[in-house]
């Protein structure tokens, strides 16, 4: 048992060395803050705007907003995608409960806040 308890140590270590990436899909969901890559598609819905990883999940983008065209943009400029493009969102990703919304399509729970966000 212990054994096995530090070769995952190792193996997480490494991984976090190395500045491994994971895709959305892999990162837990109930993960509280996870620095990580996050791979999927840009969508946006109820004037929010959303990275829609490869298993379905919908992370609301903290920072980034939509313009009248329907594109993703960092908030005071700078343009990065329209809807369905690919995207890539280097970031923290966190859960929040409570308070009230407009994103009510897809919700707010699973939030990214990115450092940087670019088309792929």
């Amino acid at each position: 048992m212990k054994k096995r308890k530090s070769a995952a140590l190792a193996a997480s270590a490494l991984a976090l060395a190395v500045g491994a990436s994971v895709p959305a899909a892999a990162a837990p969901a109930a993960a509280a803050s996870r620095t990580w890559t996050f791979y999927g598609t840009y969508q946006h819905s109820d004037g929010c705007v959303y990275l829609r990883s490869k298993a379905g999940y919908h992370y609301l983008l903290v920072g980034y907003t939509m313009g009248g065209n329907g594109g993703l943009y960092k908030k005071g400029g700078g343009f990065v995608a329209y809807p369905g493009w690919r995207i890539a969102a280097h970031g923290t990703q966190y859960n929040k409960s409570g308070g009230t919304t407009l994103c009510t399509t897809w919700g707010a729970y699973r939030r990214i806040k990115a450092t940087s966000i670019h088309a792929y």
